[in-house]
């Protein structure tokens, strides 16, 4: 029961205590430093002064360090020997709020060899700062713990402890940590609080001058209110999705401009004559474009450094992905799948008050970057031109409210598409003349036959099944002259059905019969005009191609019955070949027609 009590007390006490609030003047007692740059040890401080050595809670204690933290993750300290160590040094590292604020752990290496690891489940706050500490001892024992909580996150037996000299603060990318370090030890009186110097790194002749360059420099402010700036770009990759009439194009850009404040003497800095910047570290042009489907900068990926030679010409390489809109449509009829597109895309800079002043840069430099600038065949080919519009002719052809705002040029580049259509054509050009093919030839076949009028009612069948899948492929805004092709194709053959089924009918039979009917069909110049067979004459008849004679019956080997009705026979013969030959006259006229037809379009479409 006193074991049980006990147990509550301690709890209750730890509760209390764990909500240790950092107050307004234990902030103002701290030192202040911000991680910004990800993982990176930046700035050491020292942690060897007399300071560190008299401000003990024990006198076990060899190390003692009270701080908080204000951040969403990641927090890292690393305790060592030697200022900036390397990756084989010993170190302590400590992660606080590592995989998303999630585990705390202690390393004895930089970045790796985990001593002991704790899940501590939302250990940081990005709201609200965190108070910490960390204890080592002279036997080895390394504690760190949550201000006021009655027991530490870990603790960890060294075997064979470091002296710590210096520390380090580091976040994660993407993540921005403050920490507040030198604070007092809580509950103490004293108001002495360690006042750790930051290191000096040790710098190259390149970093010594960078630090002089960027000394009071402000990346943000252009160099003069007038910069000229050279800019080039070269596509790279393009595609185009004709349903949403969206270009999405792959380029490389080379920007060179030049600041005379950042000029040097290369004698003076050990014969320095060029430097690196990041993006960030001096000014750069900014560019957007202006047709795009979405306001924002152009965005290079996996930027590179800006390189700048001593007399202050800066030359930047990157490589951008651009979405713009592309309407080029002088009709509503084009010629998909072989189809050509003419897209503008408009580059102006980003910030309306810098007054840029653009040229083309030289095609030795792009030639510099051949290597990386690499054009990705695909299905299309691809051709550009470019020019500048200066500001004056810009106002005149678009303008708006804020022209005397931008006092800047547009550089211009058109983009030429033209379809790489070998396998489109295949797809859908070879079912549509070998349709057109036998559709033709089936006008040679036997007329007024109820085989054709199947063949043309399975062609419809195919080519509406095609139709069905092109509507998936096809833009909807337009009309291509293929799905033109096929349409016509497919009225043709319904027509030649109404065709051959009103031949089939006893309607067809009377105009056969009809007075005008049979006077066309006797004419010479008709039967001349369609190649018929001439007609054979006899001395009494009612319809054409017959011979009363008794001769002709002969010579052909049918006797006429003497008893039957001859005048009926010969009438049922009569309306089969009167039909006959005006169908076969029409077959040849619809040859002739769908052929004219069918090769004056595809003429027309290719």
């Amino acid at each position: 029961m006193k074991w049980l009590l006990c147990y509550i007390c301690v709890w209750l006490c730890g509760s209390v205590m764990g909500n240790l609030n950092f107050t307004y003047d234990m902030v103002n007692s701290c030192r202040e430093y911000t991680c910004q740059h990800g993982y990176l040890y930046e700035t050491f401080f020292r942690a060897d002064s007399e300071e560190y050595r008299r401000e003990k809670s024990d006198e076990s204690v060899v190390f003692e360090m009270h701080l908080a933290i204000l951040g969403a993750s990641n927090g890292h300290i690393l305790l060592s020997t030697v200022a900036f160590p390397q990756a084989s040094d010993p170190v302590y590292e400590i992660v606080i709020g590592g995989g998303g604020n999630k585990f705390t752990e202690l390393r004895r290496n930089l970045r790796r060899n985990a001593k002991t690891s704790v899940k501590t489940h939302k250990i940081l706050s990005p709201i609200e700062f965190k108070a910490f500490y960390i204890k080592i001892t002279e036997d080895g024992v390394i504690e760190f713990g949550k201000e006021g909580d009655p027991l530490p996150v870990f603790t960890f037996m060294d075997v064979d402890p470091i002296s710590i000299n210096y520390f380090s603060f580091a976040a994660w990318s993407g993540v921005e940590i403050k920490f507040l370090y030198d604070c007092p030890i809580p509950g103490s009186k004293s108001k002495d609080t360690p006042n750790s110097q930051a290191v000096d790194p040790k710098l190259s002749n390149s970093d010594k001058l960078k630090r002089t360059l960027l000394s009071d420099k402000d990346p943000i402010i252009p160099p003069s209110p007038q910069v000229t700036v050279q800019l080039g770009v070269k596509v790279t990759s393009v595609a185009y999705d004709a349903f949403e009439s969206k270009l999405t194009t792959g380029a490389s850009i080379v920007m060179k401009w030049t600041d005379n404040s950042m000029a040097w003497n290369p004698s003076k800095f050990n014969n320095t004559d060029s430097l690196t910047f990041r993006l960030g570290q001096i000014w750069s042009p900014q560019f957007y474009v202006f047709n795009s489907d979405s306001i924002g900068l152009l965005d290079a990926r996996n930027p590179e450094l800006i390189r700048m030679v001593n007399s202050g010409e800066a030359t930047y390489h990157m490589h951008v992905s651009i979405n713009t809109w592309c309407f080029d449509y002088g009709s509503s009829l084009t010629r998909w799948p072989r189809d050509e597109y003419v897209c503008a895309i408009v580059i102006q800079p980003w910030e309306a008050h810098e007054r840029i002043t653009l040229k083309n840069v030289d095609v030795n430099n792009m030639k510099a970057f051949a290597l990386t600038d690499v054009v990705i065949q695909n299905a299309w080919e691809i051709s550009s031109t470019h020019f500048i519009v200066n500001v004056s002719s810009w106002n005149e052809m678009y303008p708006t409210d804020d022209n005397s705002t931008h006092q800047s040029d547009r550089f211009v580049l058109k983009v030429h598409l033209k379809r790489n259509a070998t396998a489109y054509n295949i797809v859908f050009y070879t079912p549509l003349l070998v349709l057109v093919t036998f559709v033709l030839l089936s006008f040679w076949t036997e007329p007024v036959n109820l085989s054709r009028v199947w063949f043309y009612t399975s062609c419809v069948i195919v080519i509406c099944l095609g139709l069905c899948y092109i509507d998936y492929m096809v833009p909807c805004h337009t009309i291509p002259s293929i799905l033109v092709l096929y349409i016509t194709v497919l009225g043709g053959i319904l027509l030649a059905i109404f065709i051959q089924v009103a031949l089939m009918t006893s309607l067809a039979q009377r105009v056969c019969r009809s007075s005008i009917m049979q006077n066309i069909l006797t004419a010479q110049w008709f039967r001349s005009l369609f190649c018929l067979p001439h007609l054979r004459i006899c001395q009494i008849y009612d319809t054409i191609n017959e011979s009363c004679s008794n001769q002709d019956d002969d010579d052909s080997g049918v006797v006429a019955p003497k008893n039957g009705n001859i005048e009926e026979m010969q009438a049922d013969k009569v309306q089969s070949s009167e039909q006959k030959e005006l169908a076969e006259a029409i077959d040849k006229l619809m040859f002739v027609v769908y052929s004219v037809a069918f090769a004056i379009m595809l003429a027309l479409h290719f």
